[in-house]
């Protein structure tokens, strides 16, 4: 996609993109922090993105429901699991390590985009994320989330709030596979839905450093952001961050 030289109409300033590199942060934090983010985008004009990871927690979507969930309470108590509901797009997601969790707070209106363009834009960053590491996904009609044959690779769910796109995407890059049979959701083949990995594909590993800047170069092209800012904290989050994996070279 190519870029445009034009400053956004009526607020004199050039697209820029926010990148908070987190490491392993809790879901909780991540996700009070996407609201302050949400609350800030709409005053600054800026666009503002989250890539972190977390330790095993459940994510529910409004598409999503107790019952995709097997194990009963007593069940998830005993494996320390959490369950959230959230207010975005798509079912139940579980978030582990070795998954890429992206958080994002986007105007559509400063950024002259719909809805529609922003979903087929997440798609094409991660559909081009993946080719670049030789993994051949591709989407689903009607399925939103990007799929290698008929297993899921990445999802995408968003929210919108006085126009301002949140929620995001999760990337399973290395994460533990049998973990994900604990839900038990409809997918668009027989047998329900079906979760693989990048270094399941590939057959060896993936950085999750160079997955991560990869998606973060996609992100800025296909959004035409003219730059973007790399910080790896925040002051609301300065004493609950863990080092983790994403900052290895190599895990």
């Amino acid at each position: 996609m190519t870029t445009t030289d034009q400053a956004l109409p009526g607020f004199g300033i050039e697209p820029a993109l926010e990148v908070y590199f987190l490491g392993r942060i809790d879901f909780d934090d991540a996700m009070r922090l996407q609201r302050r983010l949400v609350y800030e985008v709409g005053e600054s004009g800026l666009s503002a993105m989250i890539l972190c990871e977390h330790d095993p927690v459940i994510s529910v979507g409004r598409t999503g429901s107790r019952a995709h969930i097997k194990p009963d309470d007593e069940q998830l108590r005993a494996m320390s699991l959490k369950t959230r509901w959230v207010n975005r797009g798509g079912g139940c997601v579980l978030h582990v390590p070795g998954q890429l969790g992206v958080y994002f707070a986007l105007p559509l209106d400063r950024l002259g985009i719909g809805v529609r363009s922003l979903i087929d834009r997440l798609h094409d960053a991660l559909i081009t994320t993946l080719a670049d590491f030789d993994v051949p996904g591709r989407r689903i009609h009607g399925r939103p989330g990007v799929y290698v044959g008929e297993d899921r690779v990445a999802s995408i769910g968003i929210a919108i709030d006085r126009w301002i796109a949140y929620h995001g995407i999760t990337l399973n890059i290395g994460a533990y596979l049998p973990f994900f049979h604990i839900l038990d959701e409809p997918g668009p083949f027989p047998g329900g839905l079906r979760q693989t990995s990048m270094e399941a594909i590939r057959r060896r590993p993936a950085h999750q450093s160079a997955v991560r800047e990869t998606l973060v170069r996609n992100i800025e092209e296909r959004f035409s952001f003219k730059d973007h800012y790399i910080y790896t904290s925040h002051p609301s989050l300065a004493r609950r961050v863990r080092p983790d994996a994403l900052y290895a070279e190599a895990r």
